[in-house]
């Protein structure tokens, strides 16, 4: 085998290993680019890499992006900070770089590397419903964070791959690629895992790619249906406004006839906050307390004591008081007396209210973000909240940006700045929720400010429009509303996962011209 072969050969394998790591393993996910470096260097025909670079101006953008983080050092103070962002860019170089001089894959290479990672996300999938399962049988240590079902990447990052993966899967079915049941069947455990890791925003991004799959898979033009279409938008977003009055009306509409007692069964006061307002499905928390009562009856009921920390981390005592105000019961010893062994096993798990437990994942997720948009709209500490705290994110980013919408903080200081931000606005975040904006636009115009913001927008509008001298269009253009949507509320590429992501996927599309 010759020394071109054997690059050629690694130069697919990386292809192929980049693409199967992304959602199983950030240490192959290293390899691999390690792979593409050795496969480059290896083909001694720089001349033709320079002509190759040279074509693909389009993938320039992404050096262009490295560059921008080198210039905006000028007003950096932390430096160790700056490198070690610049570290987590580096595959923005190296991916598109090694790409861009290569000569195009094949069909069957691009195929091969698509393949692959179709095949480890329906592997990572498989293994969420796996541990799931075993979780729940009892076979491994119950898992009580849908988050923690996601084992090798970002539960939100894996659920936009699967979102990626079921486009791809109905592309290949509409062109016959691949015969239908192998394309279609493995949807079913794409979307279940979707459910079972309460991926809102991957469902959201699902619901957003509904659209031009159904126009694809049904060859349908939007001027010859816009009647059609328009009704069916209609519809869909009647009914989902429809569920959302249902849920929001069940959980924060009082329900009648809460009787405010004075004393307990047993003769002892109850205390109130009439000024409270959080409900559970409607039901007053901070009424009809006997704090005596549910202490001594607690204890004996339960190994977790009530002035002690559920398995979630959260006081035993608040998720008690929460449960029961769900079941409508008062808060005292008679209530407890109610409650099943499976209602105590709930509580001790950390889960605060009683229809969420017996409701499916998803329903479950969308309740417990209703509460905390409540909770965070009535003043109350957001702390792990993951919707309420990015509306803290985001409003400091803002309050950052009034102060360096021109030059930005540079790409060394943002978490300093968001720091002190914090501190100016007496934030209840500590230590590792004091995060960055988790919006990848945002973040961009804090670090370079007016330029790097103009120079990024600019950048996913050339890649767009670029689009009409693909290959293969459709899954380009697909692929960048992934990840625009995600960029909206996630730092995307503050990770490695999420910068490898973002430029392997555009690299490999946007090399594949059509021909001439």
């Amino acid at each position: 085998m010759t020394l071109t072969k054997i690059s050629r050969f690694l130069y697919v394998f990386g292809l192929c290993l980049f693409a199967a790591s992304l959602p199983l393993s950030k240490t192959f996910l290293t390899i691999s680019q390690v792979a593409l470096g050795v496969s480059w260097l290896l083909n001694f025909n720089y001349k033709e890499k320079i002509n190759h670079f040279k074509e693909n101006r389009i993938l320039w953008w992404f050096p262009g992006l490295m560059i921008l983080h080198f210039v905006f050092l000028f007003n950096t103070d932390d430096y160790k900070y700056a490198f070690h962002d610049i570290n987590i860019k580096i595959p923005l170089f190296l991916v598109s770089f090694v790409v861009a001089s290569t000569a195009k894959p094949s069909k069957k290479e691009f195929l091969w590397t698509i393949g692959f990672f179709c095949a480890a996300v329906l592997a990572g999938a498989l293994i969420v419903i796996g541990k799931h399962f075993a979780s729940e049988a009892g076979w491994i240590e119950k898992i009580l964070d849908h988050r923690q079902l996601s084992t090798f990447t970002s539960h939100i990052r894996f659920s936009l791959m699967i979102c990626f993966t079921i486009a791809v899967l109905c592309f290949a079915w509409k062109e016959k690629l691949i015969s239908g049941w192998l394309c279609l069947l493995p949807c079913l455990p794409l979307l279940y895992c979707m459910v079972l890791l309460q991926a809102i925003t991957g469902l959201i991004t699902l619901g957003a790619l509904a659209f031009p799959l159904a126009m694809m898979l049904i060859e349908w033009e939007i001027k010859k249906n816009l009647k059609t279409i328009a009704l069916a938008t209609l519809l869909i977003v009647c009914t989902i406004g429809s569920y959302l009055y249902y849920e929001i009306n069940d959980i924060f509409v009082p329900k009648e006839n809460q009787e405010i007692a004075t004393k307990t069964a047993l003769g002892n006061p109850y205390s109130h906050d009439l000024t409270n307002t959080f409900k559970e499905n409607g039901y007053y928390i901070s009424r009809n307390i006997s704090i005596t009562e549910l202490q001594q009856n607690w204890d004996s009921h339960s190994a977790f004591p009530y002035y002690s920390l559920d398995k979630k981390g959260q006081p035993v005592s608040g998720t008690l008081i929460r449960y029961l105000s769900s079941l409508g019961l008062k808060k005292d010893a008679q209530g407890i007396q109610q409650l099943s062994p499976d209602d105590i096993a709930n509580i001790e798990n950390g889960e605060a209210n009683a229809t969420n437990v017996k409701t499916n994942p998803v329903r479950k997720r969308i309740r417990e973000l209703l509460w905390e948009i409540d909770m965070y709209y009535s003043g109350a500490e957001v702390d792990h909240n993951s919707l309420t705290q990015r509306f803290i994110y985001w409003k400091t980013g803002v309050e950052i940006l009034q102060e360096n919408y021109l030059f930005g903080v540079g790409s060394g200081d943002v978490q300093a700045a968001f720091n002190a931000q914090y501190d100016q606005d007496k934030a209840t975040l500590k230590g590792e929720l004091r995060r960055h904006t988790h919006n990848q636009f945002l973040t961009f115009w804090i670090s370079f400010g007016l330029v790097g913001f103009l120079f990024f927008t600019i950048m996913l509008i050339s890649l767009y429009r670029y689009t009409r001298h693909l290959e293969y269009s459709f899954l380009a253009k697909i692929f960048m509303i992934i990840i625009v949507l995600s960029m909206f509320s996630e730092d995307t590429l503050e990770t490695q996962a999420g910068v490898s992501f973002f430029v392997f996927f555009f690299s490999l599309f946007w090399v594949e011209k059509k021909n001439a």
